[in-house]
């Protein structure tokens, strides 16, 4: 099984962490499940209709993975050199252009991660309080 690593800036707490976190359970719960899958799933089998590889050269190392409920929730994602998973970005997609933005905001994480390697840290799923 591959690591699954997010983003987490000096002081703050994940992005994309507290995205998930915030979700509604039923919906946090598909997506967790998305995400442990995507940790067990070679590369080569991520297609449609649950993942996608973005094939504009600019955005070709990213991926999304995609849930809907009644809202659509993407997390865009890439795959780092030791073979795990870097979560980037989290959003609800309500419009065309939300997509773009959150490439952008994925390309600037990526190039933060590589300037600090230590702010990439494993993902850690919170239990929910009952």
């Amino acid at each position: 099984m591959k690591k699954v690593l997010t983003y987490k800036p000096p002081g703050r707490d994940s992005p994309v962490a507290v995205f998930l976190d915030g979700l509604e359970p039923k919906l946090r719960e598909k997506l967790i499940i998305q995400i442990l899958r995507l940790s067990q799933t070679p590369r080569s089998e991520l297609k449609e209709p649950h993942y996608k590889h973005f094939s504009i050269e600019r955005y070709n190392r990213l991926y999304e993975l995609r849930e809907r409920s009644k809202v659509v929730v993407r997390v865009i994602f890439a795959h780092d050199p030791d073979g795990g998973v870097v979560l980037l970005n989290a959003f609800v997609k309500r419009q065309k252009r939300d997509t773009m933005r959150a490439l952008e905001q994925a390309l600037r994480t990526l190039a933060e991660l590589r300037d600090h390697p230590e702010y990439a840290v494993e993902y850690v799923v919170k239990e929910e309080q009952k």
